[in-house]
């Protein structure tokens, strides 16, 4: 729905009165809500779930489009829309709620920070095993609302295996509760799975239960270098199934860190725990690694482990201009050699997180590119993905190509269950309208 300026100044007149200057971003600072180059009418801040009740009814009321946001960062991903409303960021509910050291499990506002998580849970020598782009930027309710992770993926699972419980509040200001606080907690459905990854088109999430982890006492990392792509692959997906248990096994097309030729592949094996099977692991893999023709074998520790580490997690991040098109790719694992061949045709920037067959392609954005031409080399990309039984997104694209291009591809005969859903918890079709499948 279209505001007319009396609607749009009668809007932000309600919405103020609820939240006061402190709830409400001012102007200099809205740009960092830019959606596809689409400035927001209004970007709310509340300080209180009451508060935030209060917007979601009045936008219900008046039928205003609302996209929930943390940070921003993710704002990159989605269907280009006409108009913004209203973008409601839970920024400042950012407390910790419950902390259970003993029992591993920590219950926080979902607009806290992860990398302020980390360090309050690091005070007990725990951690939330989660690695997500955007480091330093990202928060809990953003990373669970998208189900983000990272490399660590592979030993610990995604957010949909972290969290216990969630509180979420509905378009019409009603909030609901899912799943506990406790690791054992089996009662009815399972609903937290269906937020987790709904990029909130269901609801806001304002509050979630994680289960922890100790920090390894001892954490390294082992890179090699191989002559072609095939030859990485296939000594990543060994070492994947052997009995090392590696925290992660990544393979960049493209690695210039600490010294590496950036023409060659760079397989990168983390791992963590006590240092006695940690040095147990390095040797077994360095071994399996030289056996295989690996060149540059090299344990990374200390500063350059923090550079390797950095290089792997943010490769997927995307910035507010859109220097860079990102795509996720979700393959069976003894695919993925198949795949770069086909990908080739696009792009030579690729990272594979090979335990878990999921890719990431970057490919530059210049001025003057023919976005139409470059959407049907994605389209055909996609086609092959999908006869592999595979799926391609979009994480990331200027407004340009996505008004060629569907973001998150063909949903299959679930489209109809998952609109009945949606209308179910959001009638009025509020929550990130038209940016999302549904």
């Amino acid at each position: 729905m279209a505001l007319s300026y009396s609607m749009a100044d009668s809007l932000y007149d309600a919405l103020s009165s609820i939240v006061g200057d402190s709830g409400m971003l001012p102007d200099d600072q809205v740009t960092g809500y830019t959606v596809d180059g689409i400035l927001p009418k209004v970007v709310i801040v509340p300080g209180d779930i009451s508060a935030m009740q209060d917007v979601l009814r009045i936008a219900s009321e008046r039928d205003v489009s609302v996209i929930p946001a943390g940070s921003g960062s993710k704002l990159s991903i989605g269907n280009v829309v006409p108009e913004i409303g209203i973008v409601v960021s839970t920024r400042r509910l950012n407390k910790v709620i419950e902390y259970e050291p003993a029992d591993l499990t920590v219950t926080v506002e979902s607009g806290m920070r992860l990398s302020d998580l980390q360090k309050e849970l690091a005070v007990h020598r725990q951690y939330l095993p989660l690695n997500p782009p955007y480091a330093d930027k990202c928060t809990i309710g953003g990373i669970v609302a998208t189900n983000s992770s990272g490399p660590l993926r592979l030993r610990h699972g995604t957010a949909r295996n972290l969290v216990l419980g969630l509180h979420v509040m509905l378009a019409n200001g009603t909030v609901v509760k899912s799943g506990g606080k406790v690791v054992k907690n089996v009662a009815g459905y399972d609903l937290n799975k269906l937020y987790i990854g709904s990029f909130g088109t269901l609801g806001i999430i304002t509050e979630v239960s994680l289960k922890l982890s100790p920090i390894p006492s001892h954490e390294t990392i082992l890179s090699a270098q191989y002559d072609t792509i095939e030859r990485a692959i296939h000594d990543g997906l060994s070492i994947v199934s052997s009995q090392v248990l590696p925290s992660y096994v990544v393979l960049m097309t493209e690695c210039s860190v600490n010294g590496l030729s950036k023409q060659a592949p760079t397989l990168m094996v983390g791992f963590g725990g006590e240092a006695e099977t940690v040095s147990w692991q390095l040797s077994s893999t360095r071994s399996q690694m030289e056996q295989n023709e690996a060149k540059s074998v090299h344990v990374i520790e200390g500063e350059s482990q923090h550079q390797f580490r950095h290089e792997i997690q943010e490769y997927s991040a995307a910035d507010k201009n859109c220097n860079q098109i990102i795509i996720r790719v979700n393959l069976k694992r003894t695919d993925m050699s198949k795949f770069t061949e086909a990908a080739h045709e696009l792009t030579s920037d690729m990272m594979f997180h090979l335990g878990n067959g999921v890719a990431y392609l970057r490919l530059p954005v210049k001025n003057g590119d023919d976005f139409e031409m470059t959407a049907g080399l994605i389209s055909k990309l996609r086609q092959q993905v999908m006869g592999m039984k595979g799926n391609l997104t979009i994480e990331s694209a200027t407004p340009e190509l996505k008004q060629h291009l569907d973001i998150w591809g063909p949903i299959g005969n679930t489209l109809d269950l998952m609109k009945h859903i949606k209308s179910k918890f959001d009638s009025k079709r509020i929550l990130n309208a038209g940016r999302f499948v549904t």
